[in-house]
């Protein structure tokens, strides 16, 4: 193991807990490979299972009747999904769909929650929980107020954020062009343009089935706002995780 891998934190709930509880919660439940594209939740079904994700990243979608919809968060591994569901008892709000091949721990709901309580870990469930509702604020923001490119720019670095301590190439985001729109509630010919551009510049290239990104700091870069939010942000959280994976940043 390399130094740099050993520097790597986790995240998510697991990030909030000690490891010795997460790792009774992950012995407790059923581990669980999936493909890409899988559906693991479905919105409107009242399924029995809280996951842990312990590999591979996620995407928690909403959709209409009609078949639109769109992306209101993107997890990855030591995070939890279905956890509302078991703690209020109400069908899913949301689809919860793998973005690429990966792992999760599978826990009955009502197990989840008297492991919860059993291991005491009821306030890190709740401030879990919180953060999560204080990220639809800026997220409500951003689709009434930013661009395109500055949406796709922030859409990409949570995935590339989300992609967990061990993940082999973070910065490849398995996603194609249709699915980076839908997951900004557009149409494809919206995100095409800024794609094309990114590329001409040497920020992105395209492989199978998605996209890889070649200069994080520098695609950071273009995302300013008319407002001029959230570019420091994203920078300091993708160059602290940058540092932890032993990533340079181009000059």
């Amino acid at each position: 193991m390399t130094e740099s891998r050993q520097l790597r934190r986790p995240r998510g709930f697991r990030a909030l807990v000690p490891d010795s509880a997460w790792a009774e919660l992950v012995r407790h439940g059923t581990s669980v490979h999936h493909g890409a594209k899988d559906r693991l939740l479905r919105q409107g079904e009242n399924g029995g299972w809280v996951l842990l994700s312990l590999f591979g990243r996620l995407k928690v979608v909403y959709a209409e009747p009609d078949g639109a919809e769109i992306v209101l968060a993107i997890r990855g591994p030591g995070d939890v999904v279905g956890e509302l569901s078991a703690q209020d008892g109400l069908p899913h709000a949301a689809t919860v769909q793998a973005i690429e091949r990966g792992m999760t721990c599978r826990l009955p709901k009502r197990r989840f929650v008297e492991l919860v309580r059993g291991l005491r870990l009821g306030p890190q469930l709740d401030g879990y929980i919180m953060g999560k509702l204080r990220e639809s604020a800026p997220h409500a923001w951003q689709l009434a107020h930013r661009t395109t490119a500055s949406r796709l720019i922030s859409l990409i670095t949570t995935i590339i954020d989300a992609a967990g301590p061990d993940h082999p190439s973070p910065t490849t985001v398995a996603m194609s062009q249709d699915e980076l729109a839908a997951a900004l509630g557009l149409v494809r010919s919206a995100v095409t343009p800024v794609l094309r551009e990114w590329k001409a510049a040497g920020l992105v290239r395209t492989i199978r089935g998605g996209l890889e990104v070649v200069n994080v700091p520098a695609l950071i870069g273009t995302g300013v706002s008319s407002y001029g939010q959230n570019r420091t942000a994203a920078r300091g959280r993708l160059s602290s995780r940058q540092a932890g994976m032993g990533m340079e940043e181009d000059q």
